[in-house]
């Protein structure tokens, strides 16, 4: 009697844990909420954007162990799918983590734009794209991701297709994103340099966002002072680790202190987390 009481006690538990745990992944497969994740990987770039079941993954840092390591704290453990990939530019410090990302969820599509690499760890990110067998799509002006519950990511930068392009500076390359939910929007760089900011700038696009990826890790070379008061963000993140660049560099701290603009760290401030309720709702930011 006692034991057929206790697998009675057992099953019940399990019944009502079930009920818990559909009722968490229906609510978050259909949550309006859009997040925002600039995660601490390092001296490089990862920012993971959910929206309900939907994820988008920008760049990827150096490290797949701690890329994993960290999307694990904000993809539940029973969604094994990221719907797309965004390799802003080859560099090491942005694709080094994808191959791992591939190897452990299944990726809809990789956009990336055509700027080829040399490098082995290029090369290995090629060769696991292939193998996954991801759909691939070219980043160009107009390319957008759109998400089901109303958030939208629409390439900015390049203009044009980058397949005969000879330029051997990755960072002049770098896809740029605006990222856009009812009013507020986000201004993703990459590593553009202020040349190609400029030419931003002099393309008339819209470029005000409130809140602001700045270039290169704090480069000296990004976020110039003309980009931002065209961008006219209001919070900028710098996106950095332990490096020997100097980054971020003293200069652009100074230019965003004199444009009133507030800025964190991920080096200090660990994963900088934005959570957008719904389109008529500013953003809250924490750090995690």
């Amino acid at each position: 009697m006692q034991n057929r009481k206790l697998i009675y006690g057992i099953l019940l538990s399990l019944f009502i844990l079930c009920l818990i745990l559909g009722g968490v992944i229906f609510y978050s497969r259909n949550s309006q909420e859009l997040k925002v994740v600039f995660l601490n990987i390092g001296q490089g770039d990862a920012i993971l954007i959910i929206q309900g079941k939907n994820q988008v993954l920008v760049d990827g840092g150096k490290s797949g162990k701690l890329l994993l390591e960290r999307l694990g704290k904000f993809i539940p453990f029973w969604d094994r799918q990221i719907e797309a990939v965004v390799a802003t530019h080859p560099d090491q410090d942005h694709i080094g983590g994808l191959a791992s990302v591939l190897r452990n969820y299944k990726v809809e599509t990789v956009m990336e734009t055509k700027a080829k690499s040399k490098t082995q760890v290029y090369k290995r990110w090629e060769d696991e794209i292939e193998k996954e067998q991801a759909q691939r799509a070219e980043a160009v002006r107009g390319a957008r991701i759109k998400f089901p519950n109303g958030a939208l990511a629409e390439i900015i930068y390049p203009f044009c297709s980058l397949a005969d392009s000879q330029s051997k500076d990755n960072n002049a390359n770098s896809i740029v994103i605006k990222l856009t939910f009812g009013e507020e929007s986000f201004l993703l760089t990459g590593d553009l340099p202020s040349k190609q900011e400029k030419i931003l700038i002099d393309s008339g696009l819209d470029l005000q966002s409130r809140i602001l990826k700045a270039g290169h890790h704090g480069s000296k070379h990004s976020t110039s002072a003309e980009f931002l008061k065209s961008v006219k963000s209001e919070e900028a993140i710098i996106s950095v680790g332990k490096n020997s660049y100097g980054h971020p560099h003293s200069a652009v701290l100074g230019r965003l202190r004199e444009q009133g603009i507030k800025f964190w760290r991920t080096d200090e401030k660990g994963n900088i987390v934005y959570k957008c309720k719904s389109q008529n709702e500013k953003c809250e930011r924490y750090f995690d």
